[in-house]
């Protein structure tokens, strides 16, 4: 096909897309003064209203059985195990006095970034840096405001006096 004649073809497609445009334009604007008034308002519907919560009318009925029938006897031998473990930990350990350790701050060193706590034992002062013990109490972390310490297997945070 030559140039012309695909500018022949473009050209009348692109008239009959605009006359199919501008028909429907006119056709709706001339034919709309026909119907009645009275149609008009039966269409329009009554808003509606989205500020009024609607009642719950719906209820749940849980009052079935178990069906795998578990559920009780699980629970009651957990419950059993648990309270065991409780008091045993309760008659295990004995109250404890904790006021023998004293932290009293800690010293940074700069160049090898180690930080150590100084600490009153039984009247003695001690140093420790993590992970060291003394007189069986083993210093497990340094926060610096307060201590994790270890002692006949109970740990305790002791806070900087």
């Amino acid at each position: 096909m030559t140039k012309k004649l695909k500018t022949i073809i473009l050209s009348v497609a692109v008239m009959i897309v605009w006359g199919t445009i501008l028909y429907k334009i006119i056709a709706a604007t001339s034919a709309g003064d026909d119907t009645p008034l009275a149609t008009v308002a039966s269409t329009v519907k009554e808003s509606y209203n989205d500020y009024a919560i609607p009642k719950d009318t719906t209820h749940l009925l849980l009052n079935y059985k178990d069906p795998f029938g578990l559920k009780k006897q699980k629970d009651t031998v957990q419950a059993r195990v648990i309270t065991q473990k409780i008091h045993k930990e309760q008659v295990l350990k004995p109250a404890m006095n904790w006021s023998f350790i004293r932290y009293s701050g800690y010293i940074r060193n700069p160049g090898s970034k180690k930080t150590v706590a100084l600490l009153n034992i039984n009247g003695r002062s001690v140093m420790l840096a993590e992970g060291e013990s003394a007189e069986s109490v083993k210093l497990i972390k340094n926060m610096r405001d307060s201590i994790k310490v270890s002692y006949n297997g109970q740990i305790k945070f002791i806070t900087i006096r």
